[in-house]
């Protein structure tokens, strides 16, 4: 389990340099454009749909398939991002920083947690 706190820490830091590095400091956020309510109740539904196929579906005795289902999770959750910040801010490059995220947490994954 410390591989995951591990990955739980480095990705809210590596966002944080990555957004100053490629955006700077004068970026629009989600919650200043119209996309606000789409990127919550995208959120809320990918929240309630990951838990429910967790607790239903997923055998949660087989460490590997957790595992999987983490990763499957982690590349939806930074693509519907990557997507809603390309859809409503369209002239900033802040679309790029969920992708390059998801590029580090899968190499992570297959390295330290696989």
């Amino acid at each position: 389990m410390l591989p995951l706190l591990i990955l739980g820490l480095l990705l809210p830091a590596s966002e944080y340099f990555l957004r100053r590095l490629i955006v700077g400091t004068g970026e629009r956020f989600i919650s200043e454009t119209d996309g606000k309510y789409v990127h919550i109740v995208g959120r809320i539904v990918l929240v309630i749909t990951s838990l429910l196929l967790l607790l239903f579906v997923v055998d949660t005795s087989d460490e590997m398939a957790v595992k999987r289902f983490l990763l499957i999770l982690l590349a939806i959750i930074y693509g519907f991002d990557s997507f809603i910040e390309w859809k409503y801010i369209k002239s900033s490059k802040a679309c790029i920083v969920p992708i390059l995220l998801l590029l580090i947490g899968t190499i992570y994954c297959f390295i330290f947690i696989f």
